[in-house]
């Protein structure tokens, strides 16, 4: 069952206010009152707003990928998926042995896109190899 969570301060809010109006003569107590209900009833408010927001903070941190997932599914998507692998790896030298390593370019991507599969394979070993040999 679905039941509303701001039913508490519905209640809340309808007993100041009824307890406000009761109280009309004294004034302290039925402004008292009064800014009570209107505290309960702003947070009636802000609630839709808030899950809102919540949830759009939990959609965000679930939709980026982890990287090897992502190089995962680069390598399962054959000559596709050629580009992501030699950016990820470009990624991995930078982060590691060579922060100045520029980007690879258009024309090299299409390049290797147009390889057989075997050379590109040498291909990222070779740079695979590079970075593993910077390390020892």
């Amino acid at each position: 069952m679905n039941a509303p969570r701001g039913w508490p301060l519905v209640l809340l809010a309808g007993a100041a206010l009824a307890i406000a109006v009761y109280a009309g003569p004294n004034q302290g107590i039925a402004t008292l009152l009064a800014l009570l209900a209107l505290g309960a009833i702003g947070l009636l408010l802000l609630a839709p707003g808030r899950a809102v927001a919540s949830e759009r903070r939990a959609a965000r941190s679930t939709a980026t990928p982890e990287p090897s997932s992502t190089f995962r599914a680069a390598l399962a998507a054959g000559r596709s998926g050629r580009s992501e692998v030699v950016a990820q790896i470009d990624l991995v030298e930078r982060r590691t042995v060579r922060p100045d390593r520029p980007r690879t370019s258009a024309t090299e991507h299409a390049r290797l896109r147009a390889l057989p599969r075997s050379e590109f394979q040498e291909y990222v070993n070779a740079r695979l190899e590079t970075i593993e040999e910077a390390y020892q």
